[in-house]
């Protein structure tokens, strides 16, 4: 129910042209792929065919934010054997961009934000990731 209240109350919002409340709003929304690539060069991924490193697999993806508050923020990648690749949580400014790969990449990811300041919103630890989302 509170989660169609929040939509209902976004999308009002949006149409009149009005900002929404802190408790309205979703900062997950304030997070967009700003790019992603498969292929690229990747210094963390150490993948050999042969004695060359072999970046053919490598998924990467950047995540803007484009709110105007400064969001923590938590990123984590597929790899190919089903297991998810996650990162620290990072902070990040309007506007600032975040990068996060996986070696052996399937192309999904997930990420979770809050408000900088928001202390009753706790992110999921790598362990909750890796034990919520591992292969089935």
């Amino acid at each position: 129910m509170q989660m169609i209240r929040t939509v209902l109350v976004s999308a009002i919002a949006a149409l009149l042209g009005l900002p929404l409340a802190a408790q309205d709003q979703t900062y997950a929304d304030c997070l967009v792929k700003a790019a992603s690539s498969w292929g690229q060069p990747c210094e963390k991924c150490e993948i050999y065919t042969g004695f060359k490193r072999d970046y053919s697999s490598v998924y990467q993806v950047q995540l803007r934010n484009i709110c105007d508050e400064i969001l923590e923020v938590k990123v984590a990648l597929e790899e190919s054997n089903g297991t998810w690749r996650s990162f620290p949580v990072k902070a990040l400014a309007a506007g600032d961009t975040l990068s996060a790969y996986a070696c052996r990449g399937t192309g999904k990811y997930m990420y979770w934000a809050r408000r900088a300041t928001d202390t009753e919103i706790v992110l999921p630890t790598d362990g909750q990731i890796a034990s919520a989302y591992q292969e089935r």
